[in-house]
């Protein structure tokens, strides 16, 4: 790796750094416990010092509650009823005094304007000023009494609370008027002008001993303020976690109580300790990314050897670890719920099942810092994700999303299971855990919906529908071929059947195999009539070359096809067959030309640029594409002549070497060469004569 791969490492590093500075909880306090309830501890907690336990959230905020329900409400005896009730009388005295000939509609429609509904039998004491005026004094007078006493509405009990500073008084309820008391103290009061109390008792009473919020929340925030935030003392030496023990929700609020201790203390690393934190933590993780990104190089040969193939291995650490940190330091949710397999199982689709499971064990070791260094998460995140990677393989089932849904839930549940088993975790933790996995793997599965067919496209990966879609006749490649080469195209036709028949019998991939086979001589499209199929007298047109020029036109065709396929974006593994399906043999009738002619040759400019076949469809393609065309070549009388082209032409390329590279065994051609027979057999042998039916005909 050059400086430019270190570059995109180093960055990834120092983000992923970043992040845990910013979000990791603990990372200056002493100490950092990475403990949870449940879990069986690997170590002793041994109290340094004195230190309160305090209380949960959960229990403060009940004691709170209860504490506040069960003060005395409070009351206070407002002026503003009392107020309220002789302005109506007045307002009403005043309308009297405005209509001296006291004319019943002028008072009538007067009222109404006021707001008053009295009607004209409960002013028969008004007739009179004298005994209007007696009237009006008595009635302000018995308004004051009755308010002044106090009336209330809807307070139960025997006795109302009244605060005065910081001192209660408590007087029984029966001292007080209720609404229909004072209602009838009232009516009692002034004889005369009953009917008038009547029609306006809405505005003359209402309760005026009110709840006295104020005095409420003073009380009710004095109160909370005496109730303890802590429960029991732990003394120092005390054992606070004993190792082997599980650790309980007690545990867990001592370790929290002793964390808070500490801050309280103001105890924190110095600012050496938390560079040497930083600097510890930044080899860990530049080591791991080292280690993921030469495997990456390995075993992607799609690399174009540039800077930004290196990116989507490093964001997907990235994405993992900010997955852990939302759920973990955001949310505060469990860290089963962070969906691990997104971007592994993605890796694994995408460049192979072997990378997949080094990506998910690096990628587990990314996110450890960021779930508090525990091993429960991350051991049951790799082995569900490479369990899964390896159904996924076995029944080739990369574009089958459902499948791995459901391979990623079996497999996750099972490890689970297991684990629960062993730590004898409750039945509840066992199925909390396995619904935390649907989730995980629900989510991954949706991300992996949209990573995998965005990268396959960008990528030119060989994925079934891409295949397929070359495979149409439509494709501007293969009209192309069809008009312009008609023999290569008809000859690209037969090596495609050839090639999938072998591709089935020893578990290639026929489809791939069948594609490549169409496109593997596309480069004959340029300079089409040097070439035999095409023209039958191109012979005439390399009679009038030199042996090495014919040779580097004809070898041309591949460099041709390569430049074509990339401008078409055909995948990279069809791509590598039409690279690979001459390997570096010699143009060897061109070469031998030369040597007659007695001109200076070498054999490399008369060799393809190969490589030789790196893959099972290649070497297909390869023995196809040979076979074919000498079998046409030749007169074929029965099926032994193609049996000896077939197996000429396999030690040919074997004694070349070109073999060499790809993983095919001996067995693997000879079940080659026993598929392919039937094929050529029914293309070129000679149709059998049947005299007698001759005769008849």
């Amino acid at each position: 790796m050059n400086s430019k791969y270190i570059l995109i490492i180093t960055l990834t590093a120092f983000v992923i750094v970043g992040l845990y500075h910013i979000f990791a909880v603990g990372r200056y306090n002493y100490p950092e416990f990475r403990l949870r309830e449940g879990q069986v501890a690997d170590t002793e907690v041994i109290a340094p010092f004195d230190f309160s336990v305090l209380k949960s959230p959960e229990q403060l905020s009940l004691e709170q509650e209860q504490s506040v329900q069960s003060l005395p409400t409070p009351y206070r005896i407002y002026d503003e009823p009392l107020f309220d009730a002789l302005s109506a009388i007045d307002q009403i005295w005043a309308i009297f005094y405005s209509n001296p000939d006291m004319n019943s509609g002028a008072l009538a429609s007067e009222f109404d304007k006021a707001g008053f509904k009295i009607t004209p039998e409960a002013l028969v004491f008004a007739a009179e000023q004298g005994k209007r005026d007696e009237v009006y004094e008595s009635l302000r007078a018995a308004i004051t009494d009755v308010y002044t006493k106090g009336i209330y509405a809807d307070i139960s009990g025997e006795e109302i609370s009244f605060w005065n500073l910081n001192s209660e008084s408590r007087r029984p309820l029966s001292d007080f008027y209720s609404i229909d008391e004072a209602l009838a103290s009232l009516r009692e009061s002034v004889p005369p002008a009953t009917l008038l109390i009547d029609s306006m008792k809405a505005k003359l009473i209402k309760a005026n001993i009110l709840k006295d919020e104020e005095t409420l929340a003073e009380l009710s925030q004095r109160k909370l303020s005496q109730i303890p935030d802590t429960e029991g003392v732990v003394l120092q030496n005390e054992i606070i976690i004993r190792k082997n023990a599980r650790i309980s929700k007690g545990d867990i609020e001592k370790l929290e109580s002793l964390q808070a201790a500490y801050r309280n203390r103001n105890v924190q690393k110095s600012a050496v300790q938390q560079m040497l934190l930083a600097f510890g933590l930044l080899i860990y993780v530049f080591v791991i990314l080292i280690l993921a990104n030469h495997y990456y190089r390995l075993f992607n040969h799609d690399l174009r050897e540039h800077i930004a193939d290196y990116l989507p291995i490093n964001l997907g650490f990235i994405l993992s670890v900010l997955f852990a940190v939302l759920s973990n330091h955001v949310l505060g949710l469990n860290g089963l719920l962070i969906p691990f397999a997104l971007t592994v199982i993605s890796a694994a689709i995408l460049i192979g099942a072997e990378f997949g499971i080094l990506y998910a064990v690096t990628s587990a070791l990314i996110i450890t810092p960021f779930i508090h260094w525990e091993t429960y998460t991350p051991v049951i995140f790799i082995l569900s994700t490479i369990i899964t990677i390896i159904l996924i393989k076995r029944q080739k089932a990369q574009h089958e999303f459902l499948s791995i849904w459901f391979y990623l839930l079996i497999s996750g549940s099972v490890v689970s299971l297991a684990l629960s088993i062993y730590k004898s975790d409750p039945i509840n933790i066992v199925f909390r855990n396995i619904g935390f996995g649907m989730i995980s793997s629900s989510i991954s599965i949706m991300g992996i919906l949209m990573l995998v067919p965005y990268y396959e496209k960008k990528w030119n990966r060989a994925t079934k529908q891409t295949l397929l879609e070359l495979l149409d006749f439509n494709h501007p490649l293969l009209k192309k071929l069809a008009t312009s080469a008609v023999g290569t195209y008809h000859h690209s036709l037969i090596v495609g059947n050839l090639a999938e028949r072998a591709a089935e019998a020893i578990g290639a991939n026929p489809l791939l195999a069948r594609v490549g086979s169409y496109y593997h001589d596309i480069g004959k499209i340029i300079n089409t009539e040097i070439f035999t199929e095409n023209n039958a007298d191109s012979a005439e047109i390399h009679d009038e070359m030199s042996p090495d020029k014919s040779a580097s036109l004809i070898k041309n065709h591949v460099l041709e096809g390569i430049a074509l396929a990339k401008k078409y974006k055909i995948p990279r593994p069809v791509i590598d067959v039409i690279m690979q399906h001459h390997g570096n043999s010699v143009i060897r009738y061109f070469y031998d030309r030369a040597e007659k002619m007695n001109l200076s040759t070498e054999a490399k400019d008369y060799q393809y640029p190969g490589p030789r076949p790196q893959s099972k469809e290649a070497v297909l393609v390869m023995i196809a594409d040979i076979v074919e065309s000498t079998t046409k070549a030749k007169t074929i009388t029965s099926e032994k002549d193609i049996e000896k082209i077939i197996d000429d032409t396999i030690t040919r390329l074997i004694r070349e070497g070109q073999f060499d590279e790809a993983p095919i065994t001996m067995k693997d051609l000879s079940n080659i060469k026993q598929s392919m027979l039937p094929v050529l057999g029914s293309i070129y042998r000679k149709r059998l004569d049947y005299p007698e039916e001759n005769d008849k005909r």
